[in-house]
């Protein structure tokens, strides 16, 4: 299929320009997949979340450079880590409600509503969870400017991780929070237009400054589809970076323009410190030398990636300053290797008299079918087998792979976090407290560890009950009892700690650094102990830092100044011009 494109591109019989669409301010952009939901409380795939950006804002952003900053907030006043006091901007518009009533001006009263009804089931929020560390929201005059947020304790990174939430106005969302979903109303650049089912979606402008009159949204989940689409004229910006092999002959093309930023996601290989030959720190430095990233990156990546020492990208405010990738280096590999016990490949071995005696390191590494993946899992298979590991891969849909995962139930994995945008993430991926596990029994998920009243620890984020399923059955279900006019648990269940650890990694001064990073305010100090941290997982490598992967657009002439940024925020379309 791919060779078939290539020949495509270049057949300008089969694929050449048509006529452009008659209005040519209707600026056509070509997404891979459809948002589920455009109210910024529900949704938050990472297509959710950057369709919602358009249509709304938050109290603060984040910046390109991977900084908060401030958005619908003029100003924020820090009372430690724990007491928030926000100012908002005056005379902040919102766009018209679903009924067709104006929109008012953006107010205290809004802030503390957005916020307060992610626990209202009518809205079916998926993010409730962002309430476990609020213990309450409170302002001086509902119509004023001033919001204040009390937290249940001190975390410096709460505004960073969950101050981006899309505000919406209380006046407009109250009337019918199903209709509001169909129809949002924010204060973002574009206003809702019209959605046609999961084909597109229609938004005007509402910003005056716009280049374009419309922003068209396309979701085609097939490769040759869109670029079929492009190709022809109907659409004006592919905003899915095509299958490398195709970038070359695209770039050929004198009506299109290929943009490229480097991207802050981050490409990992996982390991399973649970299994003993992997919690040998020596076997991990083995397989972490034996990846030669600079030969990937070149031969698959085209060179639109960057190796990666850490998981912040190196523009990050938190990255490790001079902290180096891991060299490829094969015969530091296979030492380590035969230093572990393990037979290694005898021509990179300094004394291989002994070598035939060990075992041989047996591996598997789950990956999917998806053709680029499973080409990168065979490079990675090829890499190590150079050293003397056997190392199998095991093919999952995503589905099966992400679950499998979840469980524990893997020794290697390659996988990828999109984007790394907050370094709190390193707290839920190598804290001690993240591993997921059994934690006890429980009737209640305030029956786990942890003091619930103070939402220290035993947030729904963080734990689960198995006997709180009682409370929503109707009637009540197998071991559940009528209690006070809805079911409760008559057996205990257990207690389930959720997380992101799921290689079990543990390092004492890893979570001393993580909990004092949580608690100070200061950018300048929460960079040193998140470096710090970092610096201590390259050498621990629970994870194998593999690249940042460059973004991709391409974009039809006319049309220019799209600015295209490292986290694929769909904002960066809002300079799009057409070229006079």
């Amino acid at each position: 299929m791919t060779r078939l494109l290539i020949i495509c591109l270049f057949s300008s019989l089969a694929c050449g320009d048509t006529a452009m669409r008659q209005d040519a301010t209707v600026l056509s952009v070509l997404l891979a997949e459809a948002p589920e939901s455009l109210d910024p409380r529900r949704g938050s795939s990472a297509v959710e979340m950057r369709v919602q950006e358009l249509l709304f804002r938050g109290l603060v952003r984040v910046a390109d450079n991977l900084d908060v900053t401030e958005d619908l907030a003029a100003s924020i006043i820090f009372d430690g880590a724990q007491h928030l006091t926000i100012y908002l901007k005056p005379q902040i518009a919102f766009h018209p409600c679903f009924d067709g009533t104006p929109g008012g001006f953006l107010k205290a009263a809004d802030v503390a509503y957005t916020y307060e009804s992610l626990s209202d089931p009518a809205v079916r929020s998926g993010k409730q969870r962002i309430l476990a560390d609020i213990a309450r929201i409170d302002y001086p005059d509902p119509g004023g400017l001033e919001v204040h947020f009390h937290l249940r304790r001190p975390l410096a990174n709460w505004l960073g991780e969950h101050g981006t939430l899309g505000i919406v106005e209380a006046a407009c969302a109250r009337k019918d929070p199903k209709k509001f979903a169909r129809h949002p109303s924010g204060t973002g650049a574009v206003a809702f237009l019209r959605r046609d089912a999961d084909r597109r979606l229609l938004l005007r402008t509402f910003a005056p400054d716009l280049g374009f009159s419309q922003l068209e949204l396309r979701f085609i989940s097939d490769e040759t589809s869109r670029l079929l689409e492009l190709l022809k004229g109907r659409a004006d910006v592919l905003t899915v970076t095509p299958s490398r092999p195709l970038l070359a002959a695209l770039a050929r093309r004198k009506q299109l323009e290929l943009i490229s930023a480097p991207g802050n996601g981050y490409s990992y290989l996982a390991f399973n410190l649970r299994l003993p030959a992997l919690a040998d720190l020596r076997v991990r430095r083995a397989l972490a030398w034996a990846i030669d990233r600079a030969a990937i990156i070149t031969h698959k990546y085209l060179g639109l990636a960057r190796p990666s020492a850490a998981m912040t990208p190196p523009e990050h405010w938190a990255h490790p300053r001079g902290l180096k990738p891991t060299p490829f280096a094969p015969r530091r590999a296979a030492e380590s290797l035969a230093a572990a016990g393990y037979r290694a490949n005898p021509e990179l071995l300094a004394d291989p008299s002994a070598n035939d005696q060990r075992p041989i390191l047996r591996l598997e590494m789950r990956t999917t079918p998806e053709k680029f993946g499973r080409a990168l899992s065979l490079v990675l298979q090829k890499q190590l087998r150079h050293i003397g590991v056997d190392l199998a891969l095991r093919i999952n849909d995503w589905g099966t792979l992400y679950s499998q995962v979840k469980k524990g139930n893997f020794q290697l994995v390659r996988m990828e976090w999109i984007p790394v945008l907050s370094p709190a993430l390193l707290d839920w991926v190598f804290h001690s407290k993240s591993r997921p596990g059994v934690a006890g029994a429980c009737y209640h998920v305030r029956d786990c560890p942890g003091a619930w009243e103070e939402g220290a620890e035993a947030t729904a984020e963080r734990y689960s009950c198995s006997a709180q399923h009682c409370a929503k059955a109707t009637p009540c279900a197998p071991g559940c009892a009528p209690a006070g006019g809805r079911c409760a648990a008559t057996e205990a269940g257990v207690c389930a700690r959720n997380g992101g650890n799921r290689g079990g990694y543990e390092n004492a001064e890893v979570d001393r650094l993580l909990d004092r990073a949580a608690l100070r305010s200061d950018q300048v100090e929460q960079a040193r102990l998140y470096a710090r941290v970092q610096r201590i997982l390259a050498a621990d490598l629970p994870y194998i830092s593999l690249w940042h992967e460059d973004r991709v657009w391409v974009l039809r002439k006319p049309w220019s100044g799209i600015a295209l940024k490292p986290s694929g925020s769909l904002l960066g379309l809002l300079s799009a011009r057409l070229a006079k």
